[in-house]
């Protein structure tokens, strides 16, 4: 018996039954590229942040 949280897994066939491997390369060239494109924009997010912050005035803490 499958609990809910359980994800089924079937495999992708060629006509001959076997493993499709091309599928499978597809898949895992989408999903690095996704990784990839994901990592990107944290990097570009995180140097923008750091430029702001080394062109930015300093915050003042306490009032004059």
């Amino acid at each position: 018996m499958a609990h809910s949280n359980e994800i089924e897994f079937k495999a992708v066939t060629d006509s001959w039954g076997n493993p499709d491997v091309a599928y499978y390369e597809a898949e895992a060239m989408r999903m690095r590229n996704e990784y990839l494109r994901s990592a990107a924009l944290k990097g570009l997010a995180s140097a923008k942040e750091t430029l702001v912050s080394w062109f930015s005035a300093p915050s003042r803490t306490h009032s004059a």
